[in-house]
């Protein structure tokens, strides 16, 4: 079980990244759960919402609108918070 939540927060991880070097063309980037994503500046709400879009599509789940806050998305981690959330709500 771990190396499925593993390989699905890689995922996670992994859609943030080609959202946002989309966004910062020419940026140097590889996100890790941990990675500091508003404490370093890569993310306005246009980003945001990309990557909740995104999100919704990959993982098929309706993202809260309660949960479209800054400490969502602080980390990837803490986003991965909401999505298993998301999930769990879907089983």
């Amino acid at each position: 079980m771990e190396n499925e939540t593993m390989k699905t927060i890689e995922t996670l991880c992994a859609l943030i990244q080609d959202n946002l070097l989309s966004q910062h063309q020419g940026a140097q980037l590889t996100v890790t759960p941990e990675t500091a994503l508003l404490e370093e500046g890569w993310l306005d709400s246009l980003t945001i919402m990309s990557i909740v879009t995104a999100v919704e599509q990959e993982f098929a789940i309706a993202f809260p609108e309660n949960k479209i806050v800054a400490a969502s998305f602080r980390t990837p981690a803490a986003l991965w918070a909401v999505v298993e959330a998301g999930l769990a709500a879907t089983v």
